[in-house]
């Protein structure tokens, strides 16, 4: 008989708000035939759609996708012109606690995310051992980042995201896309200025 703590949260205790929600109202993603016949025909599966720990799964709802990059899952608005069918993405922060959401399209590419917090897929990445290589994974797309089995990021907001990367030694499928994200990334220079004899004597 194996003695190894119970995960409360397969009760439903102790979840956090995303965790609520995919436990409420979106569906693994193995249920519905035709989507996950269409990621399999993707190049997505195994880790790419189990990922990890209890919530990890790709799963599906019906979503309204918003402007700004956001989006509201069909539970929340009714029965509304305007939804389209998503996979729902669970998504990590640094500590390895789900904190957002993501809707992908798959036929759009569509990308959204639930609460807006996140700034970047797989972020839980950044902190884990690097056995292979020293470097983290950057992916274009959501795409690729799925069929290389979420082992790696996709950076969602480049301007906050540039702080959490800085110092970090990034490597990329594509030099276009190198270039591209180096340049997203770049950390803004300090702005210098010579003050003047009168505010240096003040000094």
């Amino acid at each position: 008989m194996s003695d190894a703590p119970t995960d409360l949260r397969l009760l439903g205790l102790g979840l956090n708000e995303c965790e609520i929600e995919l436990n409420e109202c979106c569906w693994p993603v193995v249920l519905n035939r035709p989507l996950y016949s269409r990621l399999f025909a993707l190049g997505v599966y195994g880790d790419g759609v189990s990922g990890c720990g209890p919530f990890g799964a790709l799963q599906f709802s019906d979503v309204l996708f918003r402007p700004a990059g956001r989006f509201e899952l069909a539970r929340e608005v009714g029965a509304v012109f305007g939804l389209v069918e998503a996979i729902i993405i669970p998504v990590y922060d640094e500590a390895g606690d789900i904190d957002d959401l993501a809707a992908w399209n798959v036929d759009t590419g569509a990308l959204a995310l639930w609460r807006g917090v996140a700034l970047i897929l797989g972020e839980e990445w950044i902190n884990a051992p690097r056995i292979e290589s020293q470097t983290l994974t950057v992916f274009a797309d959501v795409g690729s980042w799925l069929r290389a089995g979420r082992r790696g990021v996709v950076v969602l907001d480049a301007e906050r995201a540039r702080w959490r990367l800085a110092g970090e030694s990034l490597a990329v499928e594509d030099p276009a896309f190198g270039r591209r994200i180096r340049d997203a990334l770049r950390l803004p220079e300090p702005k210098v200025f010579v003050a003047s004899k009168a505010a240096r004597r003040a000094a």
